[in-house]
């Protein structure tokens, strides 16, 4: 079982926002998943990345997509030939969302007339098993349906459950549909010995605490110029 990350995330916003660079990450298993497809800036580059790793985009068998908010679910559509996981409360709550846009204004709901094209599966427990060593676990909170995977042997991944090591205790980072249940969500996931969070390199166990397993970094590019944030 091999988790590669497409992208890291990086924990950081703007005075315009959230800078939406979140996680996704794709396991060679049975068949091959995609975890989270990234944000709308990233379309074309989502597909030279998982070129470069070696990884024809439509050997993409299995996508899992965590919630619909915009950073993580933009670029779905791209894998046509893929099922679609996808939790039944995240599909009611966009569906919720359509009718009253400021209730999440991160939420998606406009694909809903592209998901129904797809070929979706819908998760209706709180865990179930995707594929042998896969298992996904419902971990609500941010959204109501997001969708974490537990992968054998490596750690969980676990999207915007947890968005960065800056989110391991104090109220949970926003923004969040139920913050009562977010911080059940995230005892859950302490328990863990290893954690890829939604906008963050991986966090591995150290003592009481977790600690970063590389840093995290971020490149701006503009008239020819690269300037680099890591931490």
């Amino acid at each position: 079982m091999q988790v590669i990350p497409l992208w890291t995330g990086f924990p950081g916003k703007t005075h315009r926002g959230y800078l939406g660079a979140s996680s996704a990450y794709v396991i060679l298993a049975s068949r091959t998943v995609l975890y989270d497809t990234l944000g709308f800036g990233e379309r074309e580059g989502l597909y030279h990345r998982l070129k470069d790793l070696g990884i024809p985009p439509e050997r993409v068998e299995v996508v899992v997509v965590s919630h619909l908010h915009f950073d993580h679910a933009a670029n779905v559509d791209l894998f046509p030939q893929a099922e679609i996981i996808l939790h039944k409360l995240e599909w009611t709550h966009a569906k919720r969302v359509a009718r009253n846009p400021l209730e999440d204004p991160a939420c998606l709901y406009t694909l809903l007339p592209l998901l129904d094209q797809m070929r979706i599966r819908e998760v209706t427990v709180g865990e179930e098993e995707l594929l042998p060593g896969l298992r996904l676990l419902h971990l609500p909170g941010h959204t109501p349906g997001l969708l974490g995977l537990e992968v054998e042997g490596v750690g969980i991944l676990v999207s915007d459950a947890l968005k960065s090591r800056f989110d391991l205790e104090g109220p949970p980072a926003p923004p969040c549909w139920n913050p009562q249940l977010a911080l059940e969500t995230r005892g859950r996931i302490l328990q863990y010995p290893r954690i890829f969070p939604g906008h963050d390199v991986p966090l591995a166990r150290k003592g009481n605490t977790f600690v970063a397993e590389t840093q995290a970094e971020l490149g701006f590019f503009y008239g020819g110029r690269e300037v680099k944030l890591s931490l």
